[in-house]
Parts: structure tokens; C-alpha cells; sequence
């Protein structure tokens, strides 16, 4: 008699467990439509029971008891990942637990256009919402054994030139240093892309100069087609030991001083710098902008002339020229254009 009883108190237990489960189960089935689209945030330290209670108020799911109850059983009650997670749409309570314990996180977008300084990427830093630019600019100047290998014994080592522009996705909280070290890592990647498609043999320069003389020409062209030109120019001008006469190094010159006006000057390009290339010969003491990879193939492949001088004329484009004296007509022809305007 007493072994039936148990039989059948067990079996009801096995009916009782089975029932509850399967409720269970199609509980974490049930869609909930979340009351906000903004990213919810699962911060460092929250208990199973915070993080319950946090997706409860966002509408994420239905009956906080069941739904510890089902992190116990999955034993996923401390495999909840801190982060930011985004949900957008109608979803089930148990896609909520499996995207918290992959850690699925939401990242936001960070986008770096080409010809930045460094300064002007701390700007778009802020913009963007990531932290301050004055915590970016601190992190960068930090940062520079991240390309130790690449400025050698420069007496003035910079990341200048190697954030390299892109659009960047980081989670919440990213740390500039973090950031610094994804930049800097593509800018090595791009590189090595780079030099299996052109040999480093083959470059007119070598890779320090060609990371600056690259930006000068990321600087100069806003069309395409017209960069291996513009790093034709530059190349023969080097090599025939003439002035570069950037107006782009002149710029950056004066704001590292704090005296760009917003326009150059007949005095400004008289500027005692080593960047400003109207005083001094040969390349700068390094980049200027941080270069993307058009830039840097143009001037690892500049195209074959014989310019020396170009004058941007309208719609970003140049007209370049072989001589001064065609040069000095393309000038008087653009003045006369637009002296009417």
C-alpha cells in the first residue's frame, strides 16, 4: 500500500514537474513588445535579480519569478553579460536571456573621414558621443608606442597620420586608448594590404615619407582620379629639390601654434616652421592628416608626368602644369573666372 503511494506521489511530482515545465517554456515563448527602442545597459556587477527587474521595466519580459526560475534551471542565472543591448522590436523572453549570455552587445558607429588631424579626430570623438576630446587628445599623446616601430627615433612622435579613417563600430564606454589601438590596427592592415599589391621596391619613397608625403596629397585632392597627379608633382619636385609649397602644411603649422586666422596669408606662408613647405625644403617633419588608402597608393604608385605645379580651379579640380609660365596662365585664368562671381 505505502509502495503505491510513493509510486503514485512520484508520479504525480513527474506530472507536476512536466506540467510546470512546459508552462515555463511556453512562457519564454511569449512575444513582449519592449517600451523603449533606446539601448539597455546590463552594467558591471548587477545581480540576476537587478538585471531581471531592469528588463521587467523595459517591457522585456512578462513574470520576473518565472523568468529566474528559468535562468536557475538553464543555470544561466550567472552567465548574464554586462553591456548595452538593443532591442527594437517583439521579442521572446528566452531570445532576451540568449542575447544577454552571448553578450551580443550594441555597438555604436564611429565614423573617421579621411584628412583629419588627430585633434580634428578627438573633435569627432565628442560629436559622436563616445567622451570628451580633451580625454582622446590625453589618450593619443599616450599612445604613441603603438607606432614606436614606425617613428624611429623622431624627435617628435606623434599618431599623426596613423588613425586611420573609416567607419568604426565600439560598444558602450570604449575607451580612447581602445579606439586608438582599433585605428592604429587597420591603419597596419590596410598597409600590409597595400604592400602585396605594390612592393615597397617599387615605391619612389621610402615608408616614413610616404606616410607624409601621403597626406599632403589627402590634403590637396578632393577628386579621386586627379590624387596619383597631384603625387606625381610632389614626387618631382622632391626629386628635383624644389619647394613643395603645400598650402596645406602652412595650415597645419599655424594651427599647431594657434595662429591659423581661417584663410592663408602672404605673411602666413612666410611662417618660421619645419612643416611650413614654403620655407623649408623636402617633406615636413611628418604627416599632416591622417591619409586614407587612396592617398596612400597614389603615392606609392603616383602616376607618370611631367607637372610640377597645379592650381585648384572649380569643383575641387586642378589644372596642372609642366612650366611656370603655364602655370602662372591657369592662375590668371581661374582669377579671371571668378573675379566676377
Amino acid at each position: 500500500m505505502k509502495s503505491r503511494l510513493l509510486v503514485r506521489s512520484l508520479l504525480l511530482l513527474v506530472i507536476v514537474g512536466l506540467v510546470g515545465y512546459l508552462y515555463l517554456e511556453r512562457e519564454m515563448q511569449v512575444f513582449h513588445t519592449p517600451s523603449s527602442i533606446a539601448p539597455l545597459e546590463i552594467t558591471p556587477g548587477m545581480s540576476a535579480r537587478d538585471v531581471v527587474k531592469l528588463l521587467r521595466e523595459r517591457g522585456l519580459i512578462g513574470d520576473e519569478r518565472l523568468t529566474m526560475a528559468y535562468l536557475v534551471l538553464s543555470r544561466n542565472r550567472t552567465a548574464l553579460r554586462a553591456g548595452e543591448y538593443l532591442f527594437d522590436r517583439p521579442v521572446t523572453t528566452h531570445e532576451v536571456i540568449d542575447t544577454l549570455v552571448k553578450g551580443t552587445i550594441y555597438l555604436h558607429r564611429f565614423t573617421v573621414p579621411e584628412g583629419l588631424t588627430v585633434s580634428e579626430v578627438a573633435t569627432k570623438w565628442e560629436e559622436q558621443g563616445f567622451g570628451k576630446a580633451e580625454e582622446f587628445m590625453a589618450a593619443a599623446r599616450e599612445s604613441v608606442d603603438l607606432v614606436q616601430d614606425f617613428e624611429g627615433n623622431a624627435t617628435e612622435a606623434s599618431l599623426e597620420g596613423f588613425l586611420f579613417p573609416e567607419t568604426y563600430f565600439f560598444a558602450v564606454r570604449t575607451t580612447p586608448r581602445h579606439a586608438i589601438e582599433a585605428m592604429v590596427g587597420r591603419f597596419r592592415a590596410v598597409l600590409a594590404e597595400l604592400e602585396t599589391r605594390i612592393p615597397s621596391e617599387t615605391w619612389p619613397l621610402n615608408l616614413r615619407d610616404t606616410m607624409v608625403l601621403a597626406s599632403l596629397v589627402e590634403a590637396e585632392a578632393a577628386v579621386n582620379e586627379e590624387r596619383e597627379l597631384i603625387a606625381s608633382v610632389f614626387v618631382d619636385r622632391l626629386e628635383l629639390k624644389i619647394l613643395l609649397q603645400c598650402g596645406p602644411t602652412v595650415v597645419y603649422a599655424l594651427e599647431k601654434a594657434n595662429r591659423y586666422q581661417g584663410r592663408l596669408t602672404r605673411t602666413d606662408l612666410k611662417f618660421n616652421s619645419p612643416y611650413n613647405t614654403y620655407r623649408y625644403p623636402g617633406l615636413p617633419p611628418g604627416p599632416i592628416a591622417n591619409p586614407g588608402m587612396r592617398s596612400l597608393e597614389a603615392v606609392m604608385r603616383p602616376a607618370s608626368t611631367r607637372y610640377l605645379y597645379f592650381v585648384r580651379t572649380t569643383g575641387g579640380r586642378h589644372t596642372f602644369s609642366e612650366n611656370l609660365a603655364a602655370h602662372n596662365r591657369a592662375v590668371a585664368a581661374y582669377r579671371a573666372m571668378t573675379s566676377g562671381r
